[in-house]
C-alpha cells in the first residue's frame, strides 16, 4: 500500500509482551482488514492523512480497557470500550471492526 496510517500509542499498566501483541495486532489489522477501506481513501484524495491513536489499559483485576482515535480525512472516529476484555486481542479487534463498519457506510 502506498500511503499507510500514521499509528501512535501509549500503554498503562500492560505488560510488555502484550504491548507486543497489541502493535502485531494493530498491524494485522491495518495490512488485512482495513486495507481496501484506506485504498479507497487515498484513492479519493492522493494527500489523505489517516492517524490511528490509541491508549490500553490493564486494570487491577487484568482485564482491558482502550480508547482509539481513528482519524481519517479530517473526520475523526472515536472508540472507547465500554466493557473490560480478559483477552486483549479481542479488545483491538473489536476497535477494528467497528472502525471498519464506519467506513463501510462512507460514500
Amino acid at each position: 500500500m502506498p500511503n499507510t496510517p500514521t499509528v501512535s500509542h501509549k500503554f498503562y499498566n500492560v505488560p510488555q509482551e502484550q504491548q507486543t501483541l497489541i502493535k502485531e495486532i494493530v498491524s494485522k489489522n491495518i495490512q488485512w482488514k482495513l486495507d481496501s477501506y484506506l485504498q479507497k481513501i487515498y484513492s479519493n484524495k492522493k494527500d489523505a492523512e489517516v492517524r490511528i491513536e490509541y491508549k490500553i489499559k490493564q486494570n487491577k483485576k487484568n482485564k482491558y480497557e482502550a480508547s482509539f482515535n481513528f482519524y481519517y480525512d479530517w473526520k475523526l472516529f472515536p472508540y472507547t470500550s465500554s466493557v473490560w476484555f480478559k483477552f486483549v486481542e479481542d479488545l483491538v479487534n473489536h476497535a477494528f471492526k467497528r472502525f471498519k463498519e464506519r467506513l463501510s457506510k462512507q460514500p
